[in-house]
């Protein structure tokens, strides 16, 4: 459980803050009266940033980017920051395939660049990583946090490479009063993300303009989670690395979900957008490689941090549709759906 007391006055630096995952924590770091600062290239921004009155959320936003400007990153000390949480990376397979080299920049240098400008705020307890449950080397297993990582394509690879750093980080630079915690966590779903070949974006895109809805790995299984499910994972992993005085690791999977499809969420969507809809589901042959089957298992983190996603599909789908919906005429609508999950989580 979300512990109010530890988080209520404290500081919190988010990067990544304009992209979809860091603009929603953000948020729920702000409904904790935690004082958020964001730190972004400000090259992506997802939709929900763009509905946000950020001037009441952020304290200081700060335009960096992580690869080239660790310069920049060096010169800010920050005095009074309590957590760092890193979500800054380029996170599209497809732009991955297509720029390798950018993408490991900013995900194995950038974080390297990270782990270095925590390091140097001594006020800092807890840095809390972002990396992706497509880290493991056997995609089709049943990985725990133990198991070999691995990449068969460029995210993937760049992914895991920046898990070898942080850890070879951690054995031979890191200070003793810093800890570390690293989420690797399911596809995540909300409203609000926006980004280039992403599911949710392209659905969402395509119900609004009545088009055709292509589907390049119908068939592929992903651990599907709910946005707010994700995120309340990484802050219970922050309460414990801070409380406990160390590291961890911690995969988050629904275990709900982690059987359903590309075609299973699409129909779900689309049954629960509700009016009526002209688009046609086609399927079209992948353009790049990608996993079929991707599981991973998060038993160590419901045993030690009683985590759970409490969100099925049906609901995933039915929380991105209301924000799609009601983002249009309320600027608070993800602060509604923050509410909204944190009391059916407590009931």
């Amino acid at each position: 459980m979300i512990d109010n007391s530890f988080w209520n006055g404290k500081t919190a630096i988010v990067t990544g803050h304009t992209g979809f995952k860091g603009s929603w924590l953000a948020c729920i770091l702000k409904s904790l009266n935690v004082n958020v600062i964001g730190i972004s290239d400000f090259k992506r921004l997802s939709d929900n940033y763009k509905n946000l009155n950020t001037k009441e959320i952020f304290e200081r936003e700060e335009e960096i980017d992580i690869f080239n400007n660790h310069d920049k990153l060096e010169i800010l000390r920050f005095k009074d920051v309590d957590f760092v949480f890193h979500f800054a990376a380029q996170g599209i397979v497809s732009i991955a395939n297509e720029k390798p080299l950018d993408t490991i920049n900013s995900n194995v240098i950038g974080t390297f660049n990270i782990l270095n400008f925590v390091n140097n705020i001594q006020s800092a307890k807890t840095l809390i990583i972002a990396t992706t449950d497509k880290v493991y080397l056997d995609t089709d297993a049943d990985n725990t946090e133990e198991s070999r990582l691995g990449g068969k394509e460029f995210y993937s690879a760049s992914k895991a490479s920046s898990e070898h750093i942080i850890s070879a980080f951690s054995n031979t630079m890191k200070r003793e009063d810093l800890n570390i915690g690293v989420i690797r966590s399911g596809n995540v779903l909300g409203g609000g993300d926006g980004a280039k070949d992403r599911i949710v974006t392209d659905l969402i895109n395509c119900l609004k303009s009545s088009q055709n809805i292509y589907l390049r790995n119908p068939n592929s299984i992903r651990p599907w989670q709910y946005i707010l499910d994700s995120l309340n994972g990484y802050l219970l992993t922050a309460q414990y690395c801070t409380k406990n005085k160390k590291d961890e690791v911690f995969n988050l999977n629904s275990e709900l979900n982690n059987s359903y499809t590309v075609l299973d969420l699409t129909n779900e969507l689309l049954d629960s957008w509700g009016s009526e809809i002209n688009s046609q589901i086609i399927i079209e042959d992948g353009e790049f490689y990608e996993t079929d089957v991707l599981r991973i298992n998060s038993k160590k983190a419901n045993k030690v941090l009683n985590w759970d996603a409490i969100y099925s599909v049906s609901d995933i789908a039915k929380g991105i549709v209301e924000w799609y919906k009601l983002s249009e005429i309320d600027k608070n609508v993800t602060f509604k759906l923050i509410d909204n999950y944190y009391e059916k989580l407590n009931s």
